[in-house]
């Protein structure tokens, strides 16, 4: 199996993770310096934006969807997001 890389835009941290794997786990993995609460979705601390990959992200579920009501379709929470191919994103 083939890792996905993920870029972490805000502080230039390139990391490698298996296929599927929620962006949540791979933060804390890489000790990348992004926020995470409740780790529910139901907060929003953990905010990115997704600058290249969008369509390589795991699709909203309807709690993620609905607190993200208004915000723009490249605006995910890290904690319901799974990568599933290489992608760029930025704290938000």
């Amino acid at each position: 199996m083939t890792n996905v890389t993920i870029h972490f835009l805000t502080e230039d941290l390139v990391v490698a993770a298996p296929p599927g794997t929620p962006l949540a786990d791979i933060c804390d993995a890489a000790a990348a310096d992004l926020t995470f609460a409740c780790r529910s979705g139901s907060c929003g601390t953990c905010r990115v934006r997704v600058v290249r990959g969008l369509e390589t992200c795991s699709p909203m579920g309807p709690e993620e969807r609905d607190f993200l009501a208004g915000a723009g379709p490249d605006i995910r929470l890290a904690c319901q997001l799974r990568v599933h191919g290489d992608l760029d994103v930025e704290y938000v």
